[in-house]
Protein backbone atom coordinates (compact mmCIF):
# COMPACT_ATOMS: atom_id res chain seq x y z
CA UNK A 1 0.00 0.00 0.00
CA UNK A 2 1.47 3.30 -0.86
CA UNK A 3 -0.89 5.59 0.44
CA UNK A 4 -0.94 6.55 4.27
CA UNK A 5 -4.19 6.90 6.37
CA UNK A 6 -4.19 9.28 9.16
CA UNK A 7 -4.21 6.52 11.38
CA UNK A 8 -0.77 5.14 11.71
CA UNK A 9 -2.64 2.43 13.87
CA UNK A 10 -4.58 1.39 10.57
CA UNK A 11 -1.26 0.81 8.67
CA UNK A 12 0.09 -0.90 11.37
CA UNK A 13 -2.63 -3.45 11.64
CA UNK A 14 -3.02 -3.45 8.03
CA UNK A 15 0.82 -4.40 8.12
CA UNK A 16 0.27 -6.80 10.80
CA UNK A 17 -2.81 -8.60 9.30
CA UNK A 18 -0.58 -8.63 5.57
CA UNK A 19 2.14 -10.41 7.41
CA UNK A 20 -0.12 -13.27 8.80
CA UNK A 21 -1.63 -13.65 5.62
CA UNK A 22 1.50 -14.23 3.75
CA UNK A 23 2.62 -16.49 6.56
CA UNK A 24 -0.65 -18.98 5.99
CA UNK A 25 -0.21 -18.55 2.10
CA UNK A 26 3.52 -19.90 3.02
CA UNK A 27 2.48 -22.75 5.14
CA UNK A 28 -0.22 -23.95 2.78
CA UNK A 29 1.97 -23.95 -0.13
CA UNK A 30 3.96 -25.87 1.73
CA UNK A 31 1.18 -28.08 2.41
CA UNK A 32 0.29 -28.52 -0.83
CA UNK A 33 4.42 -29.75 -1.84
CA UNK A 34 4.29 -32.06 1.10
CA UNK A 35 1.01 -33.36 0.00
CA UNK A 36 2.01 -34.20 -3.35
CA UNK A 37 5.49 -35.33 -2.51
CA UNK A 38 2.89 -37.75 0.00
CA UNK A 39 1.29 -39.33 -3.17
CA UNK A 40 4.22 -39.60 -5.64
CA UNK A 41 7.00 -41.58 -3.29
CA UNK A 42 3.80 -43.23 -1.22
CA UNK A 43 5.25 -41.18 2.42
CA UNK A 44 3.17 -41.90 5.27
CA UNK A 45 5.51 -39.61 7.27
CA UNK A 46 5.34 -36.78 5.26
CA UNK A 47 1.37 -37.68 4.96
CA UNK A 48 1.50 -37.36 9.01
CA UNK A 49 3.10 -34.02 8.69
CA UNK A 50 0.43 -31.95 5.90
CA UNK A 51 -2.11 -33.51 8.49
CA UNK A 52 -0.44 -32.12 11.77
CA UNK A 53 -0.39 -28.83 10.41
CA UNK A 54 -4.23 -28.86 9.14
CA UNK A 55 -4.47 -27.67 12.44
CA UNK A 56 -2.27 -24.65 12.33
CA UNK A 57 -3.43 -23.66 9.08
CA UNK A 58 -7.22 -23.16 10.54
CA UNK A 59 -5.99 -21.73 14.05
CA UNK A 60 -4.19 -18.76 11.86
CA UNK A 61 -7.83 -18.62 9.69
CA UNK A 62 -9.48 -17.95 12.61
CA UNK A 63 -7.03 -15.61 14.12
CA UNK A 64 -6.68 -13.71 11.09
CA UNK A 65 -10.42 -13.45 10.60
CA UNK A 66 -10.45 -12.07 14.58
CA UNK A 67 -7.65 -9.92 13.82
CA UNK A 68 -9.65 -8.46 10.41
CA UNK A 69 -13.34 -8.31 12.80
CA UNK A 70 -11.29 -6.26 15.33
CA UNK A 71 -10.15 -3.57 12.30
CA UNK A 72 -13.39 -3.30 11.45
CA UNK A 73 -15.03 -3.04 14.68
CA UNK A 74 -12.65 -0.31 15.90
CA UNK A 75 -11.80 1.67 12.57
CA UNK A 76 -14.71 1.32 10.90
CA UNK A 77 -13.34 1.77 7.81
CA UNK A 78 -15.05 2.94 4.74
CA UNK A 79 -14.65 2.39 0.88
CA UNK A 80 -11.13 1.10 -0.45
CA UNK A 81 -10.12 0.12 3.03
CA UNK A 82 -13.12 -1.74 3.71
CA UNK A 83 -12.97 -3.50 0.30
CA UNK A 84 -9.20 -4.31 0.98
CA UNK A 85 -10.02 -6.20 4.56
CA UNK A 86 -13.04 -8.07 2.90
CA UNK A 87 -10.68 -9.18 0.38
CA UNK A 88 -8.23 -10.00 3.06
CA UNK A 89 -11.23 -12.04 5.00
CA UNK A 90 -11.54 -13.89 1.31
CA UNK A 91 -8.14 -14.90 0.61
CA UNK A 92 -7.60 -16.44 3.94
CA UNK A 93 -10.85 -18.53 3.95
CA UNK A 94 -9.28 -19.54 0.33
CA UNK A 95 -5.95 -20.42 1.66
CA UNK A 96 -7.62 -22.66 4.34
CA UNK A 97 -9.48 -24.46 1.73
CA UNK A 98 -6.66 -25.20 -0.05
CA UNK A 99 -4.90 -26.37 2.96
CA UNK A 100 -8.27 -28.80 3.38
CA UNK A 101 -7.36 -30.07 -0.19
CA UNK A 102 -4.46 -30.85 0.94
CA UNK A 103 -4.86 -32.53 3.88
CA UNK A 104 -7.42 -34.87 2.14
CA UNK A 105 -4.45 -35.57 -0.47
CA UNK A 106 -2.94 -37.02 2.96
CA UNK A 107 -5.45 -38.95 4.27
CA UNK A 108 -6.01 -40.64 0.84
CA UNK A 109 -2.37 -41.27 0.73
CA UNK A 110 -2.56 -43.04 3.97
CA UNK A 111 -5.55 -44.69 3.13
CA UNK A 112 -3.95 -45.95 0.09
CA UNK A 113 -0.84 -47.37 1.66
CA UNK A 114 -3.12 -48.92 4.41
CA UNK A 115 -5.10 -51.16 1.64
CA UNK A 116 -2.05 -52.34 0.01
CA UNK A 117 -2.78 -50.29 -3.86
Amino acid sequence: MSDKHLSTQFDSELTSVSAQVMELGGLVESQIRQAIYALSQFSVEVANEVTANEARVNAMEIEIDRDLSSIIARRQPTARDLRLLIAISKTTANLERVGDEAEKIARMVRSIIQSGS
